[in-house]
């Protein structure tokens, strides 16, 4: 049975309650393909589609409706990924910066011992210039390390980047808790949504995703596009205002 954590409940209950305090708008439209799940309302809102296969999300839903499905994080994948989407469709972004996450590893990560959860494409062109790199995958490839590395690896990582399908999938609350109190800690991907309430548990940098067109994003998403290969969509960094404090 899935075991959530003390910190991963608090996320969810964080990131439910932000996004609950915004206006309900109805869903124009959601749909889940292969690789991603898309919600839009006035905004659209991404997540990985950590269940693994094509689904049918419920048809006349509202966003705050599709929000109850928090509570299935890590227990029915495909209503947690919509709920996360949700999330995103209803949280504006704040002022963003169109620096990319892999400049803020590298910035930040010079001589330092850096780690990546999740085999980001950007991880094929790094290492020479930390002290140490380490990418931890579920489904290794060449030079990965498995994912259940992450306790040994992650407590003296000055510099993680943590995919944020972790927090779709339930994980991310334990990868959390394995990061050291002072390294400089970046939520990497389409899952992760412009909510402030994140800034709590450690993160400094949300690195997410600014839909520009919702109806190409939303057909490729259908078509069963990976993120890079969508239009209309760019990524873009939240740092929390107090995060140069943690760089050393």
């Amino acid at each position: 049975m899935f075991d959530r954590n003390a910190t991963q409940a608090a996320i969810i209950a964080a990131l439910r309650d932000q996004a609950r305090a915004r206006p309900d708008e109805p869903v124009r439209r959601a749909v889940a393909g292969r690789i991603l799940v898309a919600v839009a309302g006035s905004r659209v809102g991404l997540c990985a589609n950590v269940a693994g296969s094509v689904f049918d999300p419920p048809a006349g839903a509202s966003l705050r409706g599709l929000l109850g499905g928090l509570d299935l994080i890590g227990l029915d994948h495909g209503p947690a990924c919509l709920a996360v989407a949700a999330a995103s469709a209803l949280l504006p972004p704040p002022d963003v910066s169109v620096r990319k996450a892999q400049d803020l590893v590298w910035a930040h990560g010079a001589g330092k011992h850096v780690a990546v959860v999740g085999h980001f494409p950007f991880v094929e062109k790094m290492g020479a210039d930390f002290a140490s790199f380490s990418v931890l995958e579920l489904s290794p490839r060449p030079g990965d390390l498995p994912a259940c590395e992450a306790a040994r690896v992650l407590p003296s990582a000055r510099v993680v980047a943590v995919t944020a399908s972790a927090l779709a999938n339930g994980t991310l609350g334990g990868l959390l808790e394995m990061c050291a109190p002072d390294a400089f800690v970046l939520l990497v991907g389409p899952s992760a949504p412009f909510a402030s309430c994140l800034f709590d548990f450690g993160i400094d940098v949300i690195a997410g995703s600014l839909v520009r067109d919702a109806g190409a994003v939303l057909d490729g998403v259908a078509a069963g596009l990976h993120w890079r290969a969508l239009s209309g969509v760019t990524a873009v960094c939240v740092a929390r205002d107090d995060h140069v404090k943690k760089i050393r």
